[in-house]
């Protein structure tokens, strides 16, 4: 039996090899991943299809779409019926359409909302070299668990830390760092000590996959060191705490500040869980990859981060289409790198979030006491607002227009990294602090896992924006704008902020800043509590 015989079909379509005949759903297919209709994947027959013919050569394996199509991330992209890509029924429909995917617009049909996230997920999607990013983000659910294991460090009863009874705990001696060994390379999230006694201890945190390397974990917030700060007031209590950086560990390491006594007893237990939830679905945007991006654009081109400031191309970059505004302007969808003038009137009236205010009402986001119009608000309608910075009529501060509206001459100070390359190149713009596709911090604000260099969380966790509670106190697992008392960004060290530290601008106040709402806060329309 020949090549030619096998592929037998109703349409004729003249493939790279140049002597088949294919039906509607293998041309549409063939157009995709062979003559690059969405980008060149780099891909001749033999990538998919076995080689030398036979039975099986018309129809390829299920592994030749696994380096593309990841079946192991929280979407399976293989074989699921509305989203897998080895589903031969999502690649024709009954009235001959070639695509049970897009419709003739290039729009994602329904019940196929979730397609990107086939490849876009915490699985291993990898084209031309280069990962897909994970715009679904994390999920995981688990409990609190002991270590395996203590490497000992010199501090008798140290494996009390480890045998889930709380009554029992370390004997006495000094202490510089506690290494507990999980087992084996484990995702957490979450770490808690229990403590008993009159004395505080200011610990780092750190974590590796042996005992020569090891990556900083959490930061802390506290205190001008910026350690962690395990408050054993009352006598007895477990102290929890979020990490700030989450990944796959053996080895949980805790550095105390200063290497003294501990008291008999005053450590009593260590424990560890893989508790989040964060992504596109879960408290990003949640609607439909199209409603931002041009799915007829080239969507590969073997880059991992095609947008460069230098270049000027945010749009094609990631796959915007322009915005046609109700004058019937066509504008891009964000002026990115900004320019012109940005400050007093602007960006009241200008157009650099044109994408942002097709959904998001710009006259809630950025009006104030003093805004005219339509953008005369008071009291604010935004949640970033600033009870403590008032105006002569102690009218508060709107965050969203003081930053938007830049600083430096015309507000064109290049503050922002907006190429994530470590150079500022663009004054703030709503992607500067919001993951639009979900953040295991609140409100969407940037932690890093998207915009770190490729297979790294060399960024995270960048500003690290977080809520206080009513009380007053960051709370890393408080999501609830309405139940929160304001919020508060990381401090790193003393001194001006850098783009080194924080990953993402140049602040024009400390790496830490706290703004403050009071608790009538008004939600923007149509959010609800964020």
């Amino acid at each position: 039996m020949t090549i030619k015989n096998i592929l037998i079909g109703t349409a004729v379509a003249i493939g790279v090899c140049g002597f088949a005949q294919f039906s509607l759903a293998e041309s549409a297919f063939h157009e995709t991943h062979v003559h690059g209709a969405k980008g060149d994947l780099g891909l001749s027959c033999w990538d998919c299809h076995p080689s030398g013919g036979g039975p099986g050569f018309q129809t390829p394996p299920p592994e030749a779409c696994i380096p593309c199509h990841s079946p192991d991330g929280a979407y399976d992209g293989l074989m699921d019926e509305n989203i897998g890509a080895y589903q031969r029924s999502n690649w024709s429909t009954a009235d001959g359409d070639v695509s049970k995917i897009y419709d003739a617009d290039g729009n994602l049909r329904p019940g196929k909302e979730d397609w990107c996230l086939g490849c876009h997920d915490d699985g291993h999607s990898v084209v031309q070299g280069v990962a897909a990013s994970n715009i679904a983000g994390m999920t995981l659910n688990g409990t609190w668990q002991s270590p395996q294991g203590v490497v000992d460090t010199g501090l008798t009863g140290v494996e009390n830390l480890i045998d889930g009874d709380i009554t029992t705990g370390n004997d006495a001696g000094t202490l510089k760092e506690l290494i507990f060994d999980l087992g084996s390379e484990t995702t957490i999230t979450h770490i808690r000590l229990y403590n008993s006694g009159s004395r505080k201890y200011r610990m780092e945190v750190w974590a590796g996959n042996d005992l020569n390397e090891w990556t900083r974990v959490q930061w802390g917030r506290k205190i001008m060191a910026a350690k962690p700060f395990w408050d054993i007031l009352p006598a007895q209590q477990w102290f929890e705490t979020r990490l700030d950086k989450f990944g796959s560990f053996r080895y949980i390491k805790l550095i105390k500040e200063v290497e003294k006594e501990v008291i008999a007893g005053a450590l009593r237990e260590f424990e560890y869980k893989a508790d989040i939830s964060y992504g596109y679905n879960v408290n990003g945007h949640k609607i439909t990859c199209d409603n931002c991006h041009d799915t007829s654009s080239m969507h590969i081109d073997g880059i991992a981060r095609t947008y460069k400031a230098d270049l000027n191309n945010y749009a094609e970059g990631y796959r915007f289409a322009d915005m046609i505004l109700d004058s019937g302007e066509v504008v891009p969808a964000l002026e990115i790198p900004r320019v012109g003038v940005n400050w007093q009137e602007t960006p009241r009236t200008d157009n650099d979030f044109a994408l942002c205010f097709s959904c998001h009402n710009k006259y809630d986001l950025l009006g104030d006491a003093d805004g005219e119009g339509p953008f005369q608000k008071n009291p604010l309608q935004t949640n970033f607002r600033d009870d403590e910075n008032v105006d002569e009529n102690g009218n508060p501060t709107n965050a969203h227009q003081r930053h938007l509206r830049g600083r430096g001459p015309y507000g064109n100070s290049a503050d922002w990294d907006s190429d994530w390359n470590g150079i500022p190149d663009s004054p703030q713009s709503c992607p500067a602090c919001h993951n639009v596709h979900g953040s295991p911090n609140p409100v969407m604000t940037r932690h890093g896992e998207l915009v770190s260099t490729p297979g790294t969380l060399d960024r995270v966790p960048m500003f690290n924006f977080q809520y206080k509670n009513m009380d007053g106190d960051i709370d890393p697992d408080l999501m609830d704008t309405m139940s929160s008392s304001g919020g508060e960004s990381q401090f790193f060290r003393a001194g001006p902020a850098k783009i080194e530290r924080n990953n993402t601008c140049r602040m024009c106040h400390n790496d830490k800043k706290s703004y403050n709402r009071t608790a009538t806060s008004i939600p923007l329309p149509g959010q609800g509590p964020q």
